[in-house]
């Protein structure tokens, strides 16, 4: 990904992209850990958890939920990662499809591309950016929109 090196003070799309699939895994294992809690919170702790009873200690003040509401905290928590995880596989599938088709372009072609998709720039400033006229950038990107690159 080192052809242009115009603008690399710039976040590009990629960095966009695995900012926010970091965003979802942190989100992800915030849901994992309310599972967590709510197992606690609800009892469910089972036999390994359980050595024995002590029953000189004072009972502690925690929270403690019926079975049933930890149960549907678990569902929803449960509902949420499914589907940040498929948010994730697609943000993932769009950089890979991304940069697939910049490194098959060349050219005008490859600086159009890098300008207005990976840098996110509007047609005036990628035109000035890349030193294109901006008839001529306007050309060459509505030839790559005919081809579906766009």
């Amino acid at each position: 990904m080192a052809k242009p090196e115009k603008g690399q003070n710039r976040k590009d799309i990629f960095q966009k992209i695995d900012f926010k699939i970091d965003l979802i895994n942190e989100q992800i294992r915030n849901h994992e850990k309310s599972i967590k809690k709510a197992k606690r919170m609800s009892g469910w702790q089972g036999p390994a958890g359980v050595s024995g009873i002590d029953y000189t200690k004072e009972p502690d003040g925690g929270v403690h939920i019926s079975f049933a509401e930890g149960l549907r905290m678990i569902e929803r928590d449960q509902e949420q990662i499914a589907k940040l995880k498929e948010e994730r596989n697609e943000l993932r599938r769009r950089r890979k499809r991304i940069k697939r088709i910049y490194d098959n372009l060349s050219g005008a072609e490859a600086e159009v591309y890098y300008t207005r998709v990976i840098l996110g720039m509007t047609q005036e400033d990628a035109a000035d950016e890349s030193g294109f006229s901006r008839r001529h950038f306007q050309r060459v990107e509505a030839g790559m929109r005919d081809q579906g690159l766009l």
